[in-house]
């Protein structure tokens, strides 16, 4: 079986070396460079301690343990970072912390409150404002250098016969009749194949992807800001009122406002960005004093678009009446990628997979 997937990101990468390890012959595409896109625009948090519904949960706790299981198939996973994440809201969020982290219990997830005393234990040099309320403490969670992790996948699955390209971007889905049959290129080259996947992410409702072919998605975006570690020197994932914050490695730590805190879209300018960017770390300096030294040149601040069904959850399997037709896409796709991989490869070899019984493209979704 000769597979196309469109889409070099967490998702395109993952699903490329579940196939290839099946001993599928596998051609991914990216119009860009791989991981470039929305991957490489992520706070990249490993996590499932809010996400319901329950069944929605679980299916991210398993995201969770098949990245511990990729692990240790590869031997090593330096792009895996599992330092975990302490939470605190504000006030009029203390009850539905509270519930959370009843529920989570419930569940049998990693999950603890904790006190301020223990909180600055975990983060010494963090500044406490004395309102932090209830606390989460998740040990399970951690952070994804996405880039490490598609190159890695893409160089393993390229040593076991996986052909990479990129650079090409697909302007056709071709069909014949009620069957996609592959793919068209820019340079006007016909690819074909048994099996096309639509792993594209933010642009799978865009051109070539068109009518039943097409996902509804409510894309939401959001800042990364890279500052000095010097200046946020977290040791964990912290998730805050206001903002989000963990490691990134090489002296960095990234910051993110909160979704919701800032009214910003595709089209806000860079200008805005850095203004909102610029706000926030003036909040932020109340717990990271050193941040009010900071000069704009000192740190970086861009938008991430996230690739959100419009329910907010998976789009994943067959498209009905279309054959040769596969879609994956998701929100919590650093999460879910090696799951949803290996899933997806279950079910191309014969195998259905229940755990996306609630996630195929054809359900009714409500806006």
């Amino acid at each position: 079986m000769k597979i196309i997937v469109i889409g070099a990101g967490m998702i395109g990468a993952s699903l490329t070396w579940e196939l290839t390890q099946a001993g599928l012959a596998v051609t991914v595409m990216d119009a860009g460079e791989a991981g470039k896109g929305t991957s490489a625009n992520s706070f990249a948090w490993v996590n499932s301690h809010s996400k319901p519904p329950a069944a929605y949960h679980r299916l991210n706790a398993a995201g969770m343990q098949a990245h511990r299981e990729l692990a240790r198939r590869f031997g090593q996973a330096p792009w895996l970072n599992l330092c975990g994440c302490l939470e605190w809201r504000s006030a009029d969020q203390q009850q539905a912390m509270e519930d959370n982290l009843h529920q989570l219990k419930q569940l049998a997830y990693p999950a603890e409150r904790i006190n301020a005393q223990q909180l600055q234990q975990y983060e010494p040099q963090l500044r406490l404002t004395g309102d932090e309320g209830v606390i989460g403490w998740f040990p399970s969670e951690g952070w994804l250098d996405t880039q490490q992790y598609i190159q890695q996948l893409l160089q393993a699955s390229a040593a076991s016969g996986a052909k990479i390209v990129t650079g090409s971007k697909v302007m056709e889905i071709v069909q014949s009749g009620d069957t996609v049959t592959g793919v068209r290129t820019a340079d006007g080259v016909f690819h074909a194949a048994d099996l096309t996947i639509n792993a594209s992410g933010r642009w799978s409702d865009k051109p070539p992807y068109h009518g039943a072919l097409a996902t509804r998605l409510a894309p939401t975006t959001g800042i990364l800001i890279r500052v000095p570690a010097d200046c946020v020197p977290v040791s964990h994932i912290m998730a805050t009122p206001l903002f989000h914050c963990r490691p990134d490695g090489d002296g960095v730590t990234l910051l993110c406002p909160n979704e919701g805190v800032y009214d910003i879209d595709e089209t806000t300018s860079a200008a805005e960005v850095n203004r909102l960017a610029e706000d926030i770390l003036r909040h932020a300096s109340q717990v990271w004093p050193k941040l009010s030294e900071l000069k704009p040149e000192q740190y970086q601040a861009r938008m991430g678009i996230r690739a959100l069904p419009v329910d907010g959850y998976p789009l994943v399997g067959p498209t009905a009446g279309i054959n040769g037709y596969y879609t994956v896409v998701t929100h919590s796709g650093v999460t879910l990628s090696p799951l949803l991989a290996r899933l997806v490869t279950q079910e191309i070899l014969g195998t259905p997979a229940s755990e996306l019984d609630d996630y195929r493209p054809g359900r009714e979704v409500t806006d």
